[in-house]
């Protein structure tokens, strides 16, 4: 009798969870086709809240930034993530743990602190703020991901393919090359797109890194809701769900074939 009441209460706690949590969002998407503007009341559906977004030119262009940005920071942190994890495979204790330490410095300093100590960075070396400064401090924060993901997978290779490898005369490079690299290759995917949505999605650090022409859609939404909240807006955050959630997906996908 106890564990049909605690499993009652499971189902019944679950349930007001997610509840909670997915309301919200469902509310977003509902009141995207809205024929009203007021979020007070349903008038009818319609889809002109899709056409007004996407005849607007300035979102066109933030979204534009964020793409670029997002895919060049992806790369960077792509490659720079995963040299340093096969560097830290062939160098001392010591110097392992410094590197882990430098690796998630970025994701325990709040991320306030983190974009005005860059604000004052770029400042001070005079760089002009834009796609550069964008693409840098978003790859501060996106290669510790790659790195730790990439680490995983490198702890779970077969010491022994690589000693292997080792006595018949490969040097570290061709060891990289043809065994390390392909067998990692799922997991730097992985990382890859986890780091393209991190840089979708950031708002604090993008703020201080914008440029004049350069604002990215995550800051420019943040500008618009101090005015209001539209349906054009709800739109919008409709589409962002969707390309996220295809993102975690497609990442979930590699990740499984991954295991298998």
């Amino acid at each position: 009798m106890m564990k049909i009441r605690n499993s009652r209460f499971g189902v019944f706690y679950l349930s007001l969870f997610f509840v909670v949590l997915y309301f919200p969002v469902i509310s977003v998407i509902l009141y995207s086709f809205n024929a009203s503007s007021s979020t007070a009341q349903w008038t009818g559906f319609t889809l002109d809240w899709y056409r007004q977004l996407f005849a607007d030119r300035v979102i066109g262009a933030a979204f534009r930034v964020s793409v670029q940005v997002a895919i060049i920071t992806s790369l960077v942190s792509a490659v720079l993530g995963t040299a340093t994890a096969v560097i830290a495979m062939w160098v001392s204790r010591g110097m392992k743990r410094t590197i882990q330490g430098f690796m998630l410095l970025p994701l325990l300093v709040p991320e306030v602190a983190l974009g005005i100590s860059l604000l004052f960075f770029f400042n001070t070396l005079g760089l002009p703020f834009g796609r550069l400064t964008l693409v840098l401090s978003h790859s501060l924060f996106c290669v510790p991901y790659v790195y730790i993901m990439v680490q995983l997978r490198l702890q779970e290779i077969d010491k022994s393919i690589l000693e292997s490898a080792r006595d018949l005369g490969a040097t570290r490079w061709q060891m990289v090359k043809t065994i390390i690299l392909p067998l990692v290759a799922p997991s730097i995917l992985t990382a890859s797109l986890l780091a393209l949505a991190l840089s979708l999605d950031d708002v604090v650090i993008s703020t201080y890194m914008s440029g004049p022409k350069t604002t990215t859609l995550p800051v420019h939404i943040f500008s618009m809701m101090r005015v209001g909240v539209t349906p054009k807006v709800n739109a919008l955050c409709t589409l962002i769900l969707v390309g996220t959630f295809f993102i975690v997906g497609l990442s979930q996908i590699i990740s499984k074939r991954q295991k298998q």
